[in-house]
């Protein structure tokens, strides 16, 4: 996997959003589909929550599949998906959420 086609570096950074973390629940449902498509920016920050406000549990790189569950909409009314980032070389793994622009198909496509 590589930096995803298409999007603004800035994109990084991430969307403008408030400080505050909020933790909306979500489930796997889009489970099934190919989500290993998915390619993320170098460096992009999976949060515990999704906002810019929440913590990083991991920056996946171009090692790790991205496996889709669901997104949510945020306060600033951008969308997050809800993400499993694995590196099927050493086993890491990252589960959060992660700003869509952030991925180079704008991620999930089921509301959590």
């Amino acid at each position: 996997m590589g930096v995803g086609i298409g999007v603004a570096p800035s994109a990084v950074a991430d969307a403008g959003t408030t400080a505050t973390c909020t933790h909306p629940g979500w489930s796997n449902k889009d489970a099934g589909v190919d989500h290993v498509r998915y390619e993320l920016l170098e460096g992009a920050p999976v949060r515990t929550g999704p906002n810019e406000g929440c913590g990083v549990v991991g920056r996946p790189d171009w090692n790790f599949d991205v496996y889709l569950h669901c997104y949510a909409v945020n306060s600033a009314g951008n969308t997050w998906s809800h993400v499993r980032a694995y590196n099927r070389f050493d086993g890491r793994e990252y589960s959060g959420w992660i700003y869509d622009r952030n991925l180079d198909k704008y991620g999930s496509t089921k509301a959590c």
